[in-house]
C-alpha cells in the first residue's frame, strides 16, 4: 500500500486528479489525496492550512541552499464535462477544463523524482494553491500565516497553452499576463407606472451612457504601458412589465491591463464616469468588483534559466512580443522570489481551455516534469 503512489505513472495520477474535480474553495478530498501522495513520496515535511486548501511538500537537503518553490493549482471549473474519455468527470457541472489536473500531475510526477533524488542544496518546495479561477487563492496563501515557512527565494509555474505546437515552451520577462477585474455597477432610481414616468428616475439612459462610457476609456488613457481593455459582458434594465417605468439597472464590465499601475487608473476612471453619470440623473450607485488579478510580471534571471533548461531538453522555445491577455494569480507568487511563470503547448488541435469538451493533453507530462527537474538541479545541485 505504502508503493501505491510512488507505482502510479503520471498519466494515471493526471486520470486519477481528473476524475474528482472540486470547485474554488472547496478543494478538500483534493487536499486531502494530495497530503497523502506527498506523504508516500517521502517529503521531508507537509504544510497544510495555505489560504484554505492550500498544500506544500518540502523536499529539503542536508547542505543550506536556496528555496525552489514549484506551484500548481488544485481547482476545477463549474462546467459539465462533455469529453468522451474513461476518466471524465464524475461530479456534475464540475470539470478540470483549466487543465490544473496536469498542472498537479506534473509536480507530482516531479515529487517522485525527488523522492528518488532530493535536492543537494536548500528546499524544492511543491505548491498545490486553491483557488486560482476566482483570483483569489495565490494571494490567500502568501498572505497565510504559515507562508514563511515556505516563501521562496525562486519560484516557477507552468499553464498548458491550447492552440501552439504540443511541448513548445513560452517565455517573456516582464509582463506575461494581464491585471484583471470585473466589475459592477448597480444604478438605483424609482419605479413608477409606464403612463406617467415622469414620476420616477427611470436610470435606462445613465445605463446607456455608461456603457458608451466604460467602451470609450482604453483610448482616453495613456497607451504607453500596454494593453489597456475594457470588455461589457452584461447589462439589466428593471424588469419585463410594459406597464412599468424601472428603477433599477446594473452593468457588468471586465478591466484588463498589463500594468498593476495602470489597471488603479483605468479603474479609478470607470468609477469617476459611473458616478459622473448616476449624479447627472439623480441615482443611487453601488459599485463592486470581483474576480481581481494583478498582473504577472516575470523575472529576467528566471526567464533566462527556463530558456537555458528548455535549450538543454531541446524543446522548442518561443518569445512572445506581448502578455497573455488572460489573467493568472500566479504573480502574487512571483513577487515573493524571483519568479516567472511560463506556458506550455497543448497542441493545434487541443480544445481551448474551459471547453467542456477540453482533456489536458497527457503527452506533456514529461516535458513539464522534465523541465522542472532540470530547474531544481540548476539552483539545487552540487557547486564545485
Amino acid at each position: 500500500m505504502e508503493d501505491r503512489f510512488m507505482s502510479l505513472d503520471p498519466t494515471e495520477i493526471r486520470h486519477c486528479l481528473h476524475a474528482q474535480p472540486e470547485l474554488s474553495g472547496q478543494e478538500v478530498a483534493t487536499s486531502q489525496r494530495i497530503v497523502e501522495w506527498l506523504e508516500e513520496a517521502g517529503a521531508t515535511r507537509i504544510v497544510t492550512g495555505l489560504g484554505g486548501h492550500g498544500v506544500a511538500g518540502v523536499f529539503a537537503a542536508d547542505r543550506p541552499g536556496p528555496r525552489v518553490m514549484f506551484r500548481a493549482e488544485l481547482d476545477a471549473l463549474p462546467i459539465d464535462e462533455t469529453a468522451e474519455v474513461a476518466w471524465r468527470s464524475r461530479r456534475e457541472q464540475v470539470a478540470h477544463s483549466c487543465g490544473h489536473d496536469g498542472h498537479m500531475a506534473t509536480l507530482l510526477g516531479l515529487a517522485q523524482r525527488l523522492s528518488q533524488k532530493p535536492p543537494e542544496r536548500g528546499e524544492t518546495v511543491l505548491l498545490f494553491q486553491p483557488s486560482e479561477e476566482t483570483g483569489r487563492g495565490a494571494r490567500d496563501v502568501v498572505e497565510s500565516s504559515r507562508f514563511e515557512e515556505v516563501a521562496p527565494d525562486h519560484v516557477f509555474a507552468l499553464h498548458n497553452l491550447p492552440g501552439e505546437p504540443l511541448g513548445e515552451v513560452s517565455v517573456r520577462a516582464g509582463a506575461f499576463t494581464c491585471a484583471s477585474r470585473g466589475l459592477i455597477v448597480r444604478l438605483n432610481g424609482l419605479c413608477s407606472h409606464a403612463a406617467h414616468p415622469e414620476q420616477g428616475r427611470n436610470p435606462a439612459l445613465a445605463m446607456c451612457r455608461i456603457l458608451q462610457g466604460l467602451k470609450r476609456l482604453p483610448q482616453q488613457l495613456p497607451d504607453d504601458q500596454g494593453l489597456v481593455m475594457v470588455t461589457l459582458i452584461h447589462a439589466r434594465l428593471g424588469e419585463v412589465a410594459f406597464g412599468t417605468s424601472p428603477g433599477q439597472a446594473e452593468v457588468m464590465a471586465t478591466l484588463r491591463t498589463e500594468d498593476d499601475a495602470m489597471m488603479r487608473a483605468l479603474a479609478e476612471a470607470a468609477v469617476s464616469l459611473a458616478r459622473v453619470e448616476a449624479e447627472e440623473d439623480d441615482l443611487g450607485i453601488e459599485i463592486d468588483w470581483c474576480d481581481v488579478f494583478q498582473a504577472t510580471h516575470n523575472h529576467p534571471r528566471a526567464v533566462e534559466a527556463i530558456r537555458e533548461e528548455t535549450g538543454a531538453l531541446a524543446l522548442p522555445l518561443r518569445e512572445l512580443s506581448a502578455a497573455h491577455r488572460w489573467s493568472e494569480d500566479f504573480g502574487w507568487l512571483a513577487a515573493q522570489g524571483e519568479g516567472a511563470l511560463l506556458t506550455l503547448g497543448s497542441g493545434e488541435q487541443c480544445r481551448p481551455l474551459h471547453h467542456p469538451s477540453y482533456d489536458f493533453p497527457d503527452a506533456m507530462l514529461i516535458p513539464g516534469i522534465d523541465l522542472f527537474e532540470r530547474l531544481v538541479r540548476r539552483y539545487q545541485g552540487a557547486v564545485g
